[in-house]
């Protein structure tokens, strides 16, 4: 009986520690994706602000960022797309099945030199690592 009653009690904390844990995981993936619109807001200010046009990718902190990603910050990041425009690529991306540049050039948003830069900016950092 003493052996069933510990077992219920680690049961229990077992699951209480699991529950946590998910928990934990969640808050993370949601604080990853709100730090990575708020370096976007940032890049897009200092844009706006003092015209800059030039951001090296180390300031955005591309290094854990996947492609789609990276590409979507440079764009930000040289005022070829507003934030608006960022989110509109990201929910399209899903229905036309295609990878960020080449939505932002179905919706017409950036031309083909505009998405060539993108790419060689891209594999610059890339290989930089």
């Amino acid at each position: 009986m003493n052996k069933t009653t510990n077992l219920n009690t680690l049961s229990q904390e077992h699951q209480k520690v699991q529950s946590k844990y998910e928990f934990m995981v969640k808050h993370k993936k949601e604080l990853i994706k709100e730090l990575a619109e708020k370096e976007k807001a940032l890049t897009s200010l200092r844009n706006n602000r003092e015209g800059l046009k030039t951001i090296s990718a180390d300031d955005l902190d591309l290094n854990e960022a996947d492609e789609n990603e990276k590409v979507s910050r440079y764009l930000i990041s040289q005022g070829k797309i507003t934030m608006e425009q960022n989110e509109k690529v990201l929910k399209k991306m899903d229905v036309l099945k295609l990878d960020y540049l080449g939505v932002c050039l179905a919706l017409g948003l950036i031309d083909i030199k505009t998405g060539k830069q993108a790419i060689k900016a891209n594999k610059v950092h890339s290989r930089s690592k």
